[in-house]
C-alpha cells in the first residue's frame, strides 16, 4: 500500500508538473503570435507616426520593437532634416530654422539613448539586431555631426562625434561578419565605414577649424554623406559618388 500510494503521489507530480508546462508553452504560444499580429499590422502603417506609436503599444517590449521603432524613427529624422533644409531657403520660414534644428538635435538625442538601452545587454541579442542597431546609432551620430558643424560650427566636437560613428560602423562590421545575411547587407556597416574614411573627413575637420571656405565645404560634404531611406545607410561602393 505505501509503494502504491508513493506511485500514485509520483505520478501526480508529474502530472501537475507536464500539465503546467504544456500551459506555459501554450501561453507563449498565444503572446508570440499575437506579437506577429501587432508587427504584421505596425508593418503596414505607412505613416511612420503612426507606426512609431503602435509599435509602443506592443508588449514586451522586444529587441525586435525596439529595432522598428528605430527604423521608423529614422525615416521621420530624415523628413525633419528636409523640412530644416527647407527653412533655410525660404525667408518666411528662417526664423524657425533654429527651432527645426532644435527639434531634430532632441529627436537624435532620443534615438541614442534607445540605441544605448538596447545594446545594453549585447550578449543577450540577436547579432541580426545587433548590428543593425550599431549601423543606425553611427547613422544617427552622422547627423548629429552635421547638425552640430551647421548649426555650433565646432569642428572640435564635430570631429568627436564623427570618430563615434565610425567605432559604431566597426562594431556593425564585427557582428555582421558573424551572421549568414546576403553579402549585400553585410557589405552596408563596411561601405558606411569607407565611406566616411576614404574621403578622409578627419583630416579635413582639422584643416576647417581655421579655414571658414573648408568648413563651409566640410558641411556640404556631411549634408551629401546623410544615409538614406530606410533605418540604416544602404551603403555604396567608395569609387560611387552618391547624391542625397
Amino acid at each position: 500500500m505505501v509503494l502504491s500510494f508513493i506511485a500514485s503521489v509520483g505520478c501526480l507530480t508529474f502530472s501537475i508538473y507536464f500539465l503546467s508546462q504544456y500551459l506555459h508553452a501554450k501561453t507563449l504560444e498565444k503572446v508570440n503570435r499575437h506579437i506577429q499580429q501587432a508587427f504584421q499590422t505596425a508593418d503596414a502603417l505607412t505613416d511612420n507616426e503612426a507606426a512609431v506609436a503602435a509599435y509602443h503599444n506592443i508588449k514586451p517590449m522586444l529587441p525586435e520593437v525596439q529595432l522598428r521603432i528605430l527604423q521608423r524613427q529614422w525615416v521621420i529624422a530624415l523628413e525633419k532634416l528636409q523640412q530644416i533644409n527647407l527653412a533655410r531657403v525660404n525667408s518666411i520660414l528662417q526664423d524657425d530654422s533654429p527651432k527645426y534644428i532644435q527639434q531634430l538635435k532632441n529627436y537624435l538625442e532620443e534615438m541614442r539613448d534607445r540605441c544605448n538601452s538596447t545594446l545594453a545587454d549585447t550578449a543577450s541579442l540577436p547579432p541580426e539586431i545587433v548590428w543593425r542597431i550599431h549601423n543606425i546609432e553611427g547613422s544617427v551620430k552622422l547627423l548629429t555631426a552635421f547638425l552640430m558643424l551647421y548649426n555650433e560650427q565646432n569642428p572640435d566636437k564635430v570631429q568627436g562625434v564623427i570618430r563615434e560613428a565610425l567605432s559604431d560602423f566597426k562594431d556593425a562590421i564585427e557582428v555582421v561578419d558573424k551572421t549568414n545575411v546576403p553579402a549585400y547587407e553585410k557589405n552596408i556597416p563596411r561601405w558606411n565605414f569607407e565611406m566616411l574614411t576614404g574621403e578622409d573627413y578627419i583630416k579635413k575637420m582639422e584643416v576647417a577649424k581655421t579655414d571658414p571656405e573648408k568648413n563651409q565645404a566640410l558641411k556640404e560634404s556631411l549634408e551629401a554623406l546623410i544615409p538614406e531611406m530606410g533605418g540604416y545607410a544602404p551603403g555604396e561602393p567608395i569609387e560611387t559618388k552618391i547624391k542625397k
